[in-house]
């Protein structure tokens, strides 16, 4: 067995012990990307049901591959707590890396929300196109950093909704915090985290768009429970803000 295969991941729905052929983009990232060989293992994971097992190669075939699975059971790397994080629209393809760093960085679910300053406004079909397109990629990030959870991607909901969702889904067994990220914050975010972080339960993080946000959305932010924190004397771009913030609270959470 190659090194290599010995720590491949790849996503399989509906996840079930036997044969498995694979579909196309599965096979050519296993046998073309990755270049597993017949016999090597692998493990797969179920994104929806949070199940993986491990799997030998049967047929290395970059079009039709195939795979002998074990029986599934419960995912091994799992997030340890409850992380949301609400990302307002953004321009071009900055939603795309901000969804890709918070599934490596540990969140559990990310939910767009449309601000008032917020450049890219998408409704529709636009809207479900472009939600089907950041699951993929928080579904590759899993696979791609070992994840067997990646984070559930929702939205664009109004500003209001996203931020009761995101408290709704951080506190499905206790809330340890809710923060909104701006550079006016009544807090600076460090040790007030830190205190969060000690309560052991789910976290909530609010971020604006590029053109910041505006004061009835700071004060609807403090209707749902969120306290405004800052980084201090800076000022970050709202790209830069999640993979910061979920960067600290790994951090602190000892991972």
């Amino acid at each position: 067995m190659s090194p290599r295969g010995s720590r491949a991941r790849a996503p399989l729905h509906d996840l079930r012990s036997g044969r498995r052929r694979l579909d196309g983009p599965t096979s050519s990232y296993l046998f073309r990307v990755l270049r597993l060989t017949l016999g090597d293992e692998l493990s797969v994971f179920d994104p929806l049901a949070h199940t993986e097992a491990r799997a030998r190669v049967v047929r290395a075939d970059p079009h039709d591959g195939e795979l002998d699975i074990d029986e599934p059971g419960p995912s091994v790397v799992r997030a340890r707590r409850a992380l949301v994080l609400v990302q307002s629209l953004s321009k071009g393809d900055k939603l795309d890396a901000i969804v890709r760093d918070a599934t490596e960085l540990g969140a559990t679910a990310v939910v767009v929300a449309r601000a008032q300053r917020s450049v890219v406004q998408v409704d529709g079909a636009r809207a479900e196109a472009r939600l089907e397109r950041l699951r993929r990629v928080a579904e590759q990030a899993a696979r791609q950093c070992g994840r067997g959870d990646p984070p559930e991607v929702e939205g664009p909901l109004d500003w209001s909704r996203a931020l009761a969702e995101a408290v709704s889904r951080a506190s499905s067994a206790s809330l340890g915090g809710a923060f909104c990220l701006h550079p006016r914050g009544a807090v600076t975010l460090g040790p007030t985290l830190v205190d969060a972080i000690t309560r052991d339960g789910g976290l909530a993080f609010a971020i604006g768009p590029e053109g910041g946000l505006t004061d009835e959305e700071l004060s609807e932010a403090s209707t749902a429970g969120f306290v405004t924190a800052s980084f201090g004397p800076l000022v970050l771009r709202t790209e830069t803000v999640a993979a910061a913030v979920l960067g600290a609270v790994r951090v602190l959470d000892g991972d």
